[in-house]
């Protein structure tokens, strides 16, 4: 009986290690702010927008910060439109899609 419960301690203790580690991976990687780029002119961002679209670029897109980034923050993907108009940003590496606002948009350049 004092062995299993050596165990179930020692495997307790293994996975509570391992979880503070993701965890803490997790925190420092967002709490690294990107480098901040200048805010583009509307209308480059709009050309821009257009242009990543139909040549289907690989783009990277500076974001203000939203409702849980205090920093602005940098996405990268290619951008499609939904039939409904919304903005989407498609990074098929990380399996992340992402609603784009465009008042959000900060920096646009091709990855």
């Amino acid at each position: 009986m004092q062995n299993k419960q050596t165990r179930l301690q020692t495997i307790s203790k293994n996975f509570q290690t391992s979880y503070r580690q993701i965890f803490d991976e997790i925190t420092t990687a967002a709490a690294a702010s990107a480098p901040l780029l200048p805010q583009m002119p509307a209308f480059q961002r709009t050309l821009f927008l257009e242009q990543a679209q139909q040549r289907h670029y690989q783009v990277m897109l500076q974001m203000q910060p939203a409702l849980t980034q205090t920093h602005p923050y940098n996405i990268h993907g290619v951008l499609k439109t939904l039939a409904s108009g919304q903005l989407v940003l498609i990074n098929r590496e990380k399996h992340l899609t992402h609603l784009i606002n465009l008042d959000q948009i900060r920096y646009l350049q091709r990855a």
